[in-house]
């Protein structure tokens, strides 16, 4: 019996030890995008957007690096992982892109990007033309250049509306694909998480104690319990030295300090659930040493 007991405890711990090393966090997830995607000239453009973990969690206090034309600012993320960001001042007609950086202790880092444009054109600087009428016009070369950049300059401001409404029905086709893509990856998450339930350490656990005969399960269960809340607390310290800046190595060391479980430990557990569920009486149990074994006396 007890070398069942013994294999159910290094059983449990390794499959716990195992999830927890085998769902690491990974890198953040950013959302963003403009306020507006097409701004008049005297509008002031404000970006906002939303930073999570890869389960869709919203992420608190996160550093947002958002790099525009005018420079790089910072900002932090709310309680619902939410940020925004509005310019100093509206700008001049032309597209504009922002790239975006967010960054957590214990999380990779999360790059994104998003755009919007202004409309018009830059406005040219009014020549000083001369009055020159009828035939004239063409008799003179400087005002026969002056009306062939004009009717130029026009070609142009047609040509660029064009590529402007091009880019706006553009953006608003990849804003509803990367809408319909979040969506899908979300969906894939639901459904993988869903798939990996049964090997979850308590799930697979339990799927090897039903195996075990049923006046013993209660005692398997008490070691798994006993191991699990151990790893629970070697998390919470890991955790804990990383929100206070410690580095990962002080990390890792705190988690094995508290994760770790010693013989001794093992002993008194065994001997306690023994006595719990009526496997022996606590007199008996108390004849054993720290390492489980009965004293040797000499006649």
């Amino acid at each position: 019996m007890k070398t069942k007991l013994f294999l159910g405890i290094m059983l449990s711990s390794l499959l716990i030890i195992h999830g927890a090393s085998a769902l690491p966090m990974g890198s953040l997830v950013i959302t963003v995008k403009p306020e507006k995607t097409s701004l008049e000239q005297n509008e002031i453009p404000v970006i906002y957007g939303t930073i999570t973990d890869q389960a869709g969690r919203p992420i608190t206090d996160a550093l947002v690096n958002i790099s525009t034309s005018l420079g790089t600012d910072k900002v932090l993320t709310d309680s619902d992982g939410k940020f925004r960001y509005q310019y100093t001042e509206s700008v001049s007609p032309n597209q504009y892109i922002i790239s975006v950086k967010a960054q957590k202790d214990g999380y990779g880092v999360g790059i994104s990007k998003t755009s919007f444009f202004v409309k018009g054109i830059p406005s040219p600087k009014t020549p000083t033309f001369k009055t020159v009428n009828g035939d004239k016009i063409k008799q003179d070369p400087l005002a026969s250049k002056i009306l062939k950049n004009i009717e130029i300059a026009q070609q142009k401001q047609i040509e660029q509306e064009r590529k402007l409404k091009e880019i706006e029905e553009k953006k608003k086709f990849v804003d509803e694909q990367r809408v319909l893509a979040n969506q899908n990856l979300q969906n894939d998450l639901q459904a993988w998480l869903v798939q990996f339930d049964p090997f979850t350490p308590r799930n697979a656990y339990a799927t090897f104690v039903i195996q075990i005969n049923a006046t013993l399960q209660d005692v398997f269960w008490g070691q798994f319990n006993f191991t699990e809340q151990k790893i629970n607390d070697g998390l919470a310290a890991k955790n804990q030295i990383i929100q206070n800046g410690g580095t990962k190595n002080d990390a890792r060391k705190a988690f094995i300090q508290k994760a770790t479980t010693s013989r001794t430990e093992i002993t008194k557990v065994n001997s306690d659930l023994n006595v719990r569920y009526g496997f022996a009486d606590k007199d008996t149990q108390s004849k054993f040493d720290i390492d489980g074994k009965l004293p040797r006396y000499n006649k």
